[in-house]
C-alpha cells in the first residue's frame, strides 16, 4: 500500500509546512477549454459537440466528415430528440436522445451516421447525462450511447446495461467482440446514478496475432466531483479482433434503430489512435481544473478544548491516513480511514497535551 506524505509542526513559536505538490491545475476550467484542446490532436478523426445555431450546426462533425442524421424507430419521431438542451456547465450545450415506453424497439429516436472509418486502434471519450439509473420494459434492458457494428462483430464502446442478457440496465459497459457476452465485455460502472454527469473515454487496440482486442476504460462522475480518472482494465476479449473499415455509426441509440439511450449527450470524441491515460486525464483537467497541490493547507489549536484540527487539500471519495510524532522518527498513526470530501477535508487531533513542545503531523493519501 503506498502513500504520499504531508508534514506539519505546531509548536507554541510557530508553524511549519513541508509538503509535495502532487497536481497541478489549470487556470481555465469547462466543456469549450476541453473542445479546444482535444482539437490541437491530430489523431482527431471526429468531434461531436452538439452546439450550433441550428440543428443543422449540432449534428455537424466538426473534425470529419460524418455529420449525423436523426434515427427514429417504433412510434417515435425525430422530433422526440431535443437540442439545445442544457449542458454540463453553461459553455456548450447538449443534445438529449429518447427512449419511449414499451419493449427495447417500441419507440424512441437517436442519432446515425451510415459508415465512420475503423482502424486497428481507436480511443473515444463521452460526456452524458442519464436520466434513469434503470433501463427496464425490454428484451435487452440497454441504452446504447455510442457504438459501430460491422457484419456479426460489435463495437458498442458505451452502453447503459451489462451481459449477460437480460440485461438489468443498471451499469455502464463497453463491449467488443462477435457478441454482446461477458467474455467480450469490459463493466465500467455497476450502478449508474440518475442525473449525474459522466466522462467516460476508453481505448482498443487489436492484436491479430492471438486473434482479441484489448481495451481499457477510465471514468469520472463529474457530478460527484471526481477530478482523478478511475481505470478499468486492460480487458482482452475471446470474440476475436474487431473489423477495420466502414462501420454505421450510433449515438444515443443503435447504429441501425431501436435501444436507444435516455438522456443527455454533451461530447463525443474519436481517434485513430490509442491514447495514453495521461492524456485522458489531461482532458479531465480542463473540464474540472485539476487538482489543488496535495498538501497541509490550514492548522488550528484550540486552547480550550485542547485539540488541533488539520485541513489539507483532498479528493472525493479517497481514503486518507493521519499521523503524529514528536520527533519525525517514530510515527503514532491516529486513523487510517478518512474519506476525502471534494476540495478540502478536515481531522481533529484530540490527543493534543500540554507538555508537549512541539508535534509534527502527517497525511497520507492510501492508495490500493
Amino acid at each position: 500500500m503506498a502513500f504520499r506524505d504531508l508534514k506539519h509542526l505546531i509548536s507554541s513559536l510557530s508553524l511549519a509546512l513541508i509538503h509535495y505538490s502532487i497536481w497541478t491545475c489549470t487556470s481555465n476550467a469547462s466543456i469549450i477549454d476541453f473542445q479546444n484542446l482535444v482539437q490541437t490532436d491530430p489523431d482527431l478523426s471526429h468531434q461531436f459537440t452538439f452546439d450550433g445555431e441550428n440543428e443543422q450546426d449540432r449534428l455537424e462533425d466538426k473534425i470529419g466528415d460524418a455529420d449525423l442524421n436523426p434515427r427514429p424507430f417504433g412510434s417515435g419521431t425525430a422530433n422526440d430528440i431535443e437540442y439545445a438542451k442544457e449542458g454540463y456547465d453553461e459553455t456548450s450545450d447538449s443534445v438529449s436522445t429518447s427512449r419511449g415506453p414499451g419493449n427495447d424497439f417500441a419507440q424512441g429516436a437517436g442519432l446515425h451516421n451510415a459508415s465512420v472509418n475503423l482502424s486497428d486502434q481507436l480511443s473515444f471519450e463521452v460526456i452524458f447525462q442519464p436520466n434513469s439509473t434503470e433501463i427496464s420494459g425490454g428484451n435487452f434492458n440497454l441504452g446504447y450511447i455510442l457504438n459501430t457494428r460491422v457484419n456479426n462483430d460489435r463495437g458498442y464502446f458505451l452502453v447503459q446495461g451489462n451481459a449477460p442478457l437480460p440485461s438489468t440496465g443498471q451499469q455502464l459497459s463497453s463491449t467488443i467482440g462477435d457478441g454482446f457476452a461477458e467474455r467480450n465485455q469490459n463493466l465500467i460502472l455497476s450502478q449508474v446514478q440518475a442525473d449525474h454527469w459522466y466522462f467516460v473515454a476508453g481505448s482498443y487496440s487489436i492484436n491479430r496475432d492471438t486473434n482479441t482486442t484489448t481495451f481499457t476504460n477510465y471514468i469520472a462522475d463529474l457530478t460527484n466531483g471526481d477530478t482523478v480518472l478511475r481505470k478499468i482494465g486492460p480487458f482482452s476479449n475471446s470474440g476475436g479482433p474487431y473489423p477495420t473499415g466502414g462501420s454505421p455509426l450510433g449515438i444515443g441509440g443503435r447504429w441501425d434503430a431501436g435501444e436507444s439511450f435516455p438522456g443527455q449527450i454533451d461530447e463525443i470524441n474519436l481517434y485513430n489512435a490509442v491514447k495514453d491515460e495521461s492524456i485522458f486525464q489531461q482532458h479531465l483537467d480542463s473540464i474540472t481544473g485539476g487538482n489543488e497541490p496535495f498538501e497541509i493547507n490550514k492548522i488550528t489549536h484550540d486552547v480550550i478544548s485542547k485539540t488541533t484540527t488539520i485541513e489539507w487539500n483532498s479528493i472525493s471519495g479517497k481514503a486518507y491516513a493521519v499521523d503524529a510524532s514528536s520527533d519525525m522518527i517514530e510515527w503514532n498513526e491516529l486513523d487510517d480511514g478518512v474519506i476525502g470530501k471534494k476540495d478540502s477535508t478536515s481531522f481533529t487531533d484530540t490527543e493534543v497535551s500540554e507538555n508537549e513542545a512541539k508535534k509534527f503531523y502527517r497525511v497520507r493519501e492510501i492508495e490500493e
